[in-house]
């Protein structure tokens, strides 16, 4: 695994990757941000583990060091992003937590479930149930290679504390929502940064972020007001990955507000970089002339500083909350159930009740004035 540390008078930092013994077998340094440093380190990962890496477990083997073969095997090899490769860490983190003092072949299903409650005292259930999938997805692989374990991850129940409500992933009201564009449509300074920009997007057409910050010019049609989608971009590797069902290449209609941003953005972007190679190779909309596409990170706190300014929502919203906001504002004003789907590309409606069946305060109080007339008693 590796470590990061910022260090000297201009801040730059370094990795270094360790084997399970401890000892350091990569070192960088010179990074302007921990990002990058990251990113040169989980390649070298990958590529070390992939050589030199050989299996390791018996019968004395903990669950973590189980998991670390499965991890440096299955998961570190992978094409996932290195934001998932982090959060796989992360877990393979808590399992390390929890079951380090035991062998797992040690390890009964009444013993699993036990820690297991007493871990999800202080965690989420959703994040408890990922930790239990990839605990279940270590024991089948070590399986596979001949250790005789059970699988004490069968039937088990999870408990843990309620993941956040959905009325906090997105904007609450339509005047907060309209008051919230206006805001960035204020902050609009190409020169400044393009966050702004890819903000106000993300609120106006329910696309995923991966989804927006892969939008090329080539991608919008300005003579019919549409957008297409039909790939991601992820920001900590700088590349194009596929979309992420089939029902996510999609096109959508776009409105004239929209419309004269994306104009007046596209003529500031070729006074300013009119001599960049790469941006012409590319032809991405929201490219950032010093910090090329920017980062979920950037977005989140960006998003979060506006609310704050506004003094709405609140300070666990990330950028997926444009997309949240989106689809409610439609069904809010009475776009029907199945278009709005088929904008957010979803194969079907039932996400849309599970996730967007929501609707603005203003049109709750509205219906709720329509019962009390239709209710009154008549003479």
């Amino acid at each position: 695994m590796a470590s990061y540390r910022q260090r000297g008078k201009n801040k730059l930092w370094d990795y270094r990757i360790f084997d399970k013994k401890g000892n350091v077998i990569a070192t960088n340094s010179g990074f302007r941000t921990k990002r990058e440093a990251m990113n040169e380190a989980q390649e070298k990962e990958r590529k070390l583990f992939q050589s030199n890496y050989t299996i390791r477990f018996d019968s004395k083997s903990t669950l973590y060091e189980l998991w670390q073969d499965w991890d440096n095997l299955v998961i570190l090899p992978s094409e996932k992003a290195s934001s998932t490769i982090e959060t796989y860490y992360a877990r393979g983190q808590a399992i390390e937590k929890i079951f380090s003092d035991i062998p797992a072949m040690s390890i009964n299903h009444q013993e699993y479930q036990s820690r297991l409650n007493e871990y999800g005292k202080k965690v989420t259930a959703d994040h408890l149930r990922r930790i239990n999938a990839d605990i279940r997805s270590t024991i089948k692989f070590s399986k596979r290679g001949g250790l005789q374990i059970t699988d004490i991850t069968e039937d088990v129940k999870i408990f843990g504390l309620e993941s956040g409500d959905v009325d906090d992933k997105y904007i609450h009201s339509i005047s907060e929502y309209k008051k919230l564009l206006s805001h960035l449509k204020g902050k609009f300074n190409y020169r400044e940064s393009v966050i702004p920009y890819l903000l106000y997007f993300l609120f106006k057409t329910g696309f995923r972020v991966g989804e927006g910050m892969a939008v090329c010019w080539s991608d919008i049609d300005f003579e019919n007001k549409s957008i297409r989608t039909y790939r991601r971009f992820v920001g900590d590797r700088q590349e194009f990955v596929p979309p992420k069902t089939k029902t996510s290449i999609r096109e959508i209609p776009i409105d004239d507000d929209l419309f004269l941003v994306l104009k007046t953005l596209q003529i500031e972007q070729e006074k300013i970089l009119f001599d960049r190679e790469e941006l012409k190779k590319h032809d991405l909309v929201f490219y950032d002339r010093r910090y090329k596409i920017p980062t979920n990170s950037g977005l989140n706190k960006s998003l979060r500083a506006c609310l704050s300014e506004l003094e709405i929502g609140n300070q666990e919203m990330t950028a997926t909350a444009g997309r949240h906001t989106y689809g409610s504002y439609l069904l809010a004003k009475g776009i029907d159930i199945w278009v709005v789907a088929r904008l957010l590309g979803h194969k079907d409606i039932q996400q849309i009740i599970k996730t967007y069946g929501h609707v603005l305060q203003e049109v709750i109080d509205k219906e709720y004035e329509l019962i009390r007339k239709f209710m009154l008693d008549k003479e």
